[in-house]
């Protein structure tokens, strides 16, 4: 049986290896689907996708296929729905296993049948008609407190979006944003050497830059853009002196400020739309096992296999090398910025 496990690893902790552990059983492959240098926060990831992706390998996974910028960045239901499509497409996973601050499966299961209802749904849109957020609204119409929590919601957004059977581990340590540096990653990140991390903030400048120069129709092709929004991101455009002010001067009760901060990201990097299909499965890295594996789905797979852009067909092309553009930026987020040209020159990482 192979695994499938949704994850950043942003970086990886020991959360992240219990999970792992948890769920991989004698002849068992656990396939990572792993965003690649851009996280769903809205934020650059840390570390590269390479050194995560042999993180995981070096803890227990045995292979590393990437969830590409465009859908990484989406908001839990799009980065949900495009990470199961992706381990769908391989052909060759068999259940998707996440951890959550619950292992009661059954309640999550119940929760992500009752978004599905057309009652539900239109509450949640009565709820928001009051100014909350939709997170907000989807709580008070479920009356679930399920919902109440991260790694919950996600979970539920991954019921919802695939047709395989899930495995739920519960969560160790303190929880989701806390100070527990053994199983919180925001807690870790904030001990990490910053000459040694690549952050947005590091390119401060340059965002507000790109964001003083878009129109509210360029906001308006943004992915989460709604209701008028782009009118007040345009404005704090012109006003902020720095990215925290900038997400001061856009959220609010009803636009969170996650949200905010995938809006900001996704126009930076000039990624219109919301698109929840990566065109190809990008491998990033493999142990034994995992070469195993990926023999075997390159025989089942649904979608081509790249490792590098000269596997790239000229249907997904133009999606690598877009990734490729991505990572030039993101190359800028060091201290030390590095040069353009790393996603062309990566090796994939072999265990």
């Amino acid at each position: 049986m192979n695994i499938g496990i949704i994850c950043e690893f942003n970086p990886f902790h020991a959360g992240h290896k219990y999970l792992i552990d948890s769920v991989k059983k004698e002849n068992c492959g656990i396939i990572c689907c792993m965003s690649g240098n851009f996280v769903q926060r809205g934020e650059f990831a840390v570390y590269d996708k390479f050194k995560r992706a042999k993180a995981a390998l070096k803890n227990g996974a045995d292979l590393v296929i990437e969830l590409p910028c465009e859908q990484s960045t989406l908001s839990a239901e799009g980065f949900a729905k495009s990470a199961c499509s992706l381990l769908e497409s391989t052909g060759i996973t068999d259940k998707i296993a996440f951890g959550a601050e619950t292992d009661d499966a059954e309640r999550l299961i119940e929760t992500a049948n009752m978004l599905q209802r057309d009652d539900i749904k239109e509450k949640i849109l009565f709820e928001m008609k009051s100014g909350v957020s939709y997170p907000a609204a989807r709580r008070e119409a479920t009356g679930s407190e399920i919902l109440d929590y991260p790694n919950n919601i996600l979970g539920v957004e991954y019921i919802k979006a695939t047709s395989l059977p899930v495995e739920v581990i519960k969560r160790i340590g303190k929880g989701h944003d806390t100070d527990d540096i053994n199983y919180s990653a925001s807690a870790i990140r904030k001990t990490l050497d910053e000459n040694e991390i690549s952050s947005l903030y590091n390119c401060e400048k340059a965002v507000l830059y790109k964001l003083r120069n878009m129109s509210r129709d360029d906001f308006a092709r943004i992915a989460d853009v709604t209701e008028g929004l782009e009118n007040r991101i345009y404005e704090a455009a012109r006003e902020a002196q720095s990215l925290d002010m900038l997400y001061d001067l856009i959220k609010s009760k009803r636009y969170t400020l996650s949200r905010i901060k995938r809006i900001v990201l996704r126009s930076f990097l000039s990624i219109e739309g919301s698109s929840t299909d990566a065109p190809y499965i990008r491998i990033l890295g493999f142990n034994e096992k995992g070469r195993e594996m990926l023999g075997e789905m390159k025989k089942k797979a649904q979608k081509p296999i790249v490792s590098r852009i000269g596997d790239c067909e000229s249907s997904v092309l133009p999606c690598f090398e877009r990734e490729c553009k991505y990572t030039d930026i993101y190359n800028l987020g060091y201290k030390k910025p590095l040069p353009c040209g790393t996603e062309q020159r990566s090796q994939i990482v072999i265990i």
